[in-house]
């Protein structure tokens, strides 16, 4: 638990993404949000394998070798701005050998999952950076069925897929300072803090914070603010809504800053540690969420802000990605 929040801590990028000044929104992203300007696939591992069946035990027929290809690749971000988080379920795949004759694509098991549960759109997994505000590539994997007999192919002259993206086009910075309040503190309409406790030293910085939200309004770091799939159905992406359905606003950060609004753990060279835990309950409505953190790091004696990064009104939006003369290793 403790990975994943900072991770998601780490999504706040002042200087790549184009975070402005508490408050203030960042430029807009392309309209529409063009695929190829911020997201570079590659592919990364290929299997190729054949099944074989034992003849003994099929009373009904023969069944002859069947032949896959499984390519495994990444979702490289050159440009962050603007982007959430990304389905990692390629949909409305075509695949194409060296001659150009088509290839089957067999459909993920996660598509199947998601037409049991029609009521929810795409399950999308975060945009997440490393330690040094890199951003985390995303994944994805396609199966492709050969035909009976059909030898393995050298190239993938074409392979076209789309996957989802969920996208804002306002994201905002909100600091308060990293010390105690008396009183909750409104950031946004729907959604209150309070830091309980908070103290500051040379390598070292804790505090306590509660957020006080509406969840039917706003997102708040964490999957149970997704509503559940029907039947018992669930998803494992943080990030689940139905159709058209998202939240109003979702807090996809949240981060301790110097005056400067400047990372402390993004300042800090070397090993950088986290610990703490959160916890979340319900109360008249509202939802309340208790964070209690303890960093380690060369510059945590300059935290000054406990800075939350908001998008406001996210959207879905379908992309298409190519890539062409994928060569097929052949040992």
């Amino acid at each position: 638990m403790c990975g994943d929040l900072l991770r998601k801590w780490l999504v706040l990028v002042v200087c790549t993404c184009g975070v402005a000044a508490a408050g203030e929104p960042v430029p807009e992203p392309n309209t529409p949000w063009i695929a190829d300007r911020h997201l570079a696939p590659i592919w990364e591992s290929m299997a190729l394998a054949t099944r074989y069946y034992n003849q003994g035990l099929v009373t009904d027929r023969p069944m002859p070798p069947s032949r896959s290809v499984s390519l495994t690749g990444r979702m490289n971000v050159i440009d962050p701005n603007g982007l959430i988080g990304l389905s990692e379920v390629a949909t409305n795949t075509y695949a194409f050998d060296e001659a150009g004759r088509s290839i089957d694509v067999v459909m993920a098991p996660q598509s199947r999952f998601d037409c049991e549960c029609r009521l929810h759109g795409p399950s999308y997994q975060p945009l997440e950076y490393s330690m040094r505000l890199e951003p985390e590539p995303f994944h994805f994997t396609i199966d492709m069925a050969m035909e009976r007999n059909a030898p393995f192919p050298t190239v993938l002259s074409r392979l076209v897929w789309s996957m989802s993206a969920l996208l804002s086009d306002r994201i905002e910075v909100f600091d308060i300072p990293f010390a105690p309040t008396a009183d909750w503190t409104e950031l946004v309409p729907g959604l209150e803090v309070l830091v309980e406790q908070a103290a500051v030293e040379q390598g070292k910085y804790s505090y306590q914070m509660k957020a006080r939200y509406d969840p039917n309004r706003v997102s708040y770091l964490d999957a149970r603010d997704s509503p559940s799939c029907p039947k018992g159905l669930t998803y494992d992406g943080p990030y689940s809504w139905p159709w058209n359905a998202y939240p109003e606003m979702i807090v996809t950060a949240v981060d301790v800053v110097d005056a400067k609004g400047n990372s402390v753990f993004v300042q800090s060279p070397g090993r950088l540690s986290l610990t703490g835990g959160t916890g979340f309950h319900d109360s008249g409505g509202q939802r309340i969420v208790t964070m209690q953190y303890t960093g380690t790091c060369s510059e945590c004696g300059k935290a000054a802000l406990i800075r939350h990064v908001i998008a406001f009104k996210p959207y879905n939006q379908e992309l298409q990605f190519v890539l062409e003369n994928v060569p097929v290793p052949t040992e």
